[in-house]
Formats: structure tokens, sequence, C-alpha cells
């Protein structure tokens, strides 16, 4: 019986610890799905865009800027029902994109910003000002400090230069605190250009999530006609009896 006993222990023991790494694995494997889901929740997202749609696409100049600026206002006007901007640019001039950003700032509606292809330097800016920020699997983003080119006298330039620089430094501390960086810490970024993948910008908050699903609404505009029906009274006189003739006599 001892021998048996004996016998027994090991099979015992190699059991309980088959038993013990299968719960463990187990644990492990529910505790990865459940990450992994929750990861999944948080970067990904199905957004739904509207009629509402302002599109930066290529340079940004004067040109762009202005239309974009009359169709923003067209639209605030309208309803202040957020309202999309969707970037596919690599940036331009300065002072178009701070007349675009102020103007977005003036608006009553909210902005969303879906980075189709790339954002960089002016347009990244924008995004980042937005109420909103999705960005496209394989979006790009590139944030930098500013460089521009002046024409004219050389003391006009400076005093530009050094107005614009005051701007943009303004801007900057603004955006590290929408990122909540510190502004040492943002600005050494930008030294030899900040350069993110969709991921990177997500953990950077940039952008809110990475966008795998878009659904397209259209606006129905109902209109509703009313009917007028008017009654005119119309006074009429009646011509007076025709006396009878009497007839001549021959």
């Amino acid at each position: 019986m001892r021998t048996l006993m004996t016998q027994l222990r090991p099979l015992a023991r190699a059991a309980l610890l088959l038993l013990l790494t299968t719960s463990l694995t187990a644990c492990a494997t529910d505790s990865a799905h459940a990450r992994g889901k929750k990861a999944k929740k948080r970067t990904s997202k199905s957004i739904k865009l509207t009629e509402r749609i302002v599109d930066l696409n290529g340079p940004i100049t004067d040109g762009m800027t202005l239309k974009a600026q009359s169709k923003l206002y067209k639209l605030d006007e309208a309803s202040h029902e957020p309202v999309w901007i969707r970037i596919n640019s690599g940036g331009g001039s300065v002072q178009a994109g701070l007349i675009l950003l102020d103007t977005m700032k003036a608006l009553k509606s909210p902005t969303r910003c879906l980075v189709e292809s790339k954002a960089y330097s002016m347009a990244a800016i924008l995004l980042v000002f937005c109420d909103e920020r999705y960005a496209l699997d394989h979006a790009t983003i590139m944030l930098h400090e500013a460089s521009f080119g002046l024409q004219g006298e050389d003391p006009t330039n400076r005093s530009r230069m050094d107005f614009i620089t005051k701007y943009l430094d303004s801007i900057h501390v603004e955006i590290a605190e929408i990122l909540d960086m510190k502004v040492d810490a943002y600005r050494a970024k930008l030294r030899d250009a900040w350069w993110l993948l969709a991921d990177e910008a997500l953990k950077s908050r940039i952008i809110d999530a990475i966008v795998t699903h878009i659904e397209y609404e259209s606006g129905i505009t109902k209109t509703t006609e009313t009917k007028t029906t008017r009654t005119y009274s119309e006074s009429r006189q009646e011509a007076p009896a025709k006396k009878p003739q009497i007839p001549k006599r021959r």
C-alpha cells in the first residue's frame, strides 16, 4: 500500500502542476484578449460624414483660404451643426493658414477634422485646433517650426517676421496645452521636424482616433409650401334696364 502511494504522489503533483499551468495560461489569454479589445476600442472609430464638408486639398494658398473661409461662413450661417474639414495638404502659406485658423475659431459650429493622406506644417496646425481630430490608418502628420518668405524692403521684412514669429510662438504655446505637453518638450520635437504615423499621432494626442470605417449621410432638406387662397369680391354695377321702345308709326 505504501509503495502504491509513493508511486501515485509524483503523478498527483504532475496533474496539479498541469492544472495550474492551464489555468494561468487561460487567464493570461483572457487578459490579453481584454486588453486587445480595449485597445481596439480606444484607437479605432467609425465616423459619419455629412454634406457639411470643407476640403483642403493641396497647398494652402490665399485662393484656397478664401474659398474655404466663404464656405465655412455659409455653413455656420445655415446651422450650428458640426462642420467637417477634410485635409490632404503638405502645408503652405503661414499667413493664409492663420486667416483660416482665426476663421475656424470664430465659428459657432464645432469643427471635426479628418486627415485622409497627409497634414504637414500649417495643415497640421489647423488639424490640432479642430474640436475633434481623426486620421485614416495610413495618414501622416508633420509639425515643425514655421518658415516663411517675404518680399520688400529689409526693415519692413524684419518687422513682419518679428510679428509673425511672435504670433506663431503664442500658437505653439496653445498647441502644447492641447497636447498636454510642456512647451520646451514640444518645441524640442519641432526642432528637426516632428514626423508621425497615425498610431504615433494618436499616442501624442494630436488625433483622437484612427478611423476604420466611414459612412456618408446626405442631408435631406425638407421644403414646406404654404398655399394661400384669396377670395376677391368684386362689386358689379348692373346696367339699367332698357326701356321698351315703341315702334314708330309709318
